[in-house]
């Protein structure tokens, strides 16, 4: 179920899921009117600013959105791309052709294109591709997200532009692993003293891996590297600078080897507020706000001026916002209480009150239009009263009188992790405080920055956190990397599920090539995740945002961040920037 994973700034943690395959939708009338012509920017809202612009360690959201964009092609590119008609992952990028696949399901061999430009305008090689398997398995480097990708990639062989990825085992999500997961990187920029020429893919992952001080060196300068922060890659648009806490600024690629984009510039502008960011888009300072609050959408957002200048609209990108329970805790090691924690929160209250019916109640990591999504679930229902029989069963009781529940000593107190940017966090915790307090357990805040907060996700250094699960990839589900066991440490599994049939489950679902009898395994997954309650799923999310008229061929799409950029264009008399002029 997931992709490439990367951080959303309202304290969401966003996962990449499998799910079918909506159409694009358009909202702009005059999408197919005219001819499209080359010229002006657009300046879009950014909800926070990237953490690195290196591909293969960032994991937010934003930094994702300026290097790949939509489908796989902005700054860095992939392998493959998905076909936007059916969402199927057919569509060849850096490789000139879906792979040839062997019968046992061990060897994908893909032809790497020729003609192909670096930014700074040496030549794409196999030698990079190569390079950015080497450099997203080493296991010294920032890249533990990628790797966990990369676990049964057992050798890597080159012959001319032909490459051979051969595998350990069958797995049904091969492909994707290795065309849709790593953005390829410069070697002759990452690695300009050849530190990793005289490794094999196979010593990488190897005992040398750990161990040799050339790979060491390498790791040490990889994590730290310049190009983290000025990235050079082979994508319609090349990075032009990133000014810290303001703005990061793209501009088009002339040389680019596919087709062009149309507008010159794209400008990510760094507004963390969303008052602000309203404030700005109205003001002309930005072209488009991809997020509205509710409340912007329905209440702030309308009138003749704002329909004069800009087009309002609602979309899906599958994603639903979730409450995490760390399972270690001495709260949540039991069941009985994540179940009971799930009972007390009112779901529909927070959707009818604070995403103002912008949602449906979460049932399942997989969106309801997924694939492999179990019907059959039941979310857990509003019901304080059989919360406070599961607390007690589980021997969380008042036995002092003093308001709080308490077992062996220890008071029912936890800390709710925030980010201090989030507004759903904002929102969300003075509801949950009082339905908690109600069944005598006191939670309180921590709010810390986005950086900071995901550390301690990382560290597992939380009680309970906020996440948002984004079913931004139409692939296959996948849930390994952010769900087995194994992804507790060093992986995405922050939570500390630990569930030995789950495990299993999802181990045989990746070796399930039919596609009903893989169904079958993860309806079965599913129903074990939400018997465990590991975490709450709180509701789907339904997005609004707005964006200037003067743009054509809006379409938003399935796929975070919604909008494709490399297709807008705007007619020239309605042309508002001019590539030598600031915005």
């Amino acid at each position: 179920m997931a992709r490439r994973i990367v951080m959303l700034p309202l304290v969401f943690l966003t996962f990449v899921i499998g799910c079918t395959r909506p159409g694009a939708t358009s909202e702009n009338s005059a999408a197919d009117a005219g001819q499209p012509v080359q010229g002006d920017w657009a300046v879009v809202r950014f909800e926070s600013e990237p953490d690195n612009l290196n591909p293969l360690i960032t994991q937010l959201a934003t930094a994702r959105y300026a290097l790949t964009g939509v489908n796989n092609a902005q700054i860095y590119e992939f392998l493959m791309a998905y076909n936007p008609k059916d969402w199927d992952l057919t569509e060849p990028l850096l490789a000139v052709a879906p792979p040839a696949i062997s019968d046992d399901h061990l060897s994908y061999t893909f032809t790497i294109r020729d003609g192909v430009k670096w930014h700074d305008g040496r030549p794409l090689t196999p030698d990079d591709v190569l390079f950015t398997f080497k450099a997203a398995a080493c296991p010294l480097a920032d890249t533990a997200w990628a790797r966990s990708f990369l676990t049964d990639l057992a050798d890597i062989q080159m012959d001319a532009r032909s490459m051979r990825f051969v595998m350990s085992k069958p797995n049904v999500y091969n492909v994707s692993n290795i065309a849709n997961v790593l953005a390829i990187i410069p070697k002759h920029v990452f690695d300009a003293e050849g530190l990793l020429d005289s490794f094999s893919y196979k010593d990488i992952i190897g005992p040398k891996g750990k161990s040799d001080p050339k790979i060491k060196k390498f790791a040490d300068q990889f994590n730290a590297h310049a190009a983290n922060r000025a990235p050079v890659g082979t994508g319609p648009y090349k990075f032009e600078r990133w000014d810290s806490g303001r703005e990061l600024v793209l501009t088009r690629n002339e040389d680019y080897w596919g087709k062009k984009p149309y507008l010159d510039k794209i400008v990510y502008r760094i507004i963390t507020d969303y008052t602000a960011a309203l404030t700005a888009l109205k003001a002309g300072d930005t072209d488009v706000m991809p997020r509205l609050l509710p409340i912007q959408y329905t209440e702030q957002t309308s009138g003749a001026a704002f329909d004069q200048q800009f087009v309002k609209m609602k979309y899906s990108i599958l994603q639903e916002a979730a409450i995490m329970w760390n399972n270690e805790r001495p709260f949540f090691k039991d069941k009985r209480v994540r179940q009971a924690m799930a009972m007390l929160v009112d779901r529909q209250k927070i959707i009818d009150g604070i995403r103002l019916g912008l949602g449906k109640i979460g049932k399942s990591f997989l969106d309801p239009s997924a694939k492999d999504f179990n019907p059959n679930l039941k979310a857990l229902p509003y019901d304080p009263k059989r919360a406070a029989e599961l607390l007690d069963e589980a021997g969380w009781k008042d036995h002092d009188g003093d308001g709080i529940r308490d077992k062996d000593g220890v008071k029912f107190k936890f800390e709710f992790l925030g980010s201090s940017g989030s507004q759903i966090f904002k929102q969300l915790s003075p509801v949950l405080t009082e339905e908690f307090r109600k069944a005598g357990i006191e939670m309180t805040e921590r709010v810390i920055e986005f950086s900071v907060m995901l550390q301690s996700l990382k560290d597992h250094r939380f009680d309970a956190s906020t996440l948002n699960f984004s079913h931004g990839d139409l692939s296959p589900a996948d849930a390994f990397q952010v769900w087995h066991s194994s992804a507790v440490a060093g992986g995405s599994n922050f939570f500390n599920f630990r569930n030995p049939q789950a495990d299993r489950l999802l181990e045989e679902a990746r070796l399930e090539f039919d596609a009903e009898k893989r169904k079958q395994l993860y309806w079965r997954w599913q129903e074990i995740v939400n018997e465990e309650q590991p975490v709450t799923f709180v509701y789907y999310v339904e997005e609004s945002g707005a964006y200037s008229k003067r743009f054509r061929n809006v379409q938003w799409l399935p796929l975070r961040p919604g909008y494709d950029l490399n297709s807008w264009w705007v007619p020239r008399g309605l042309q508002k920037y001019k590539t030598s002029a600031n915005p």
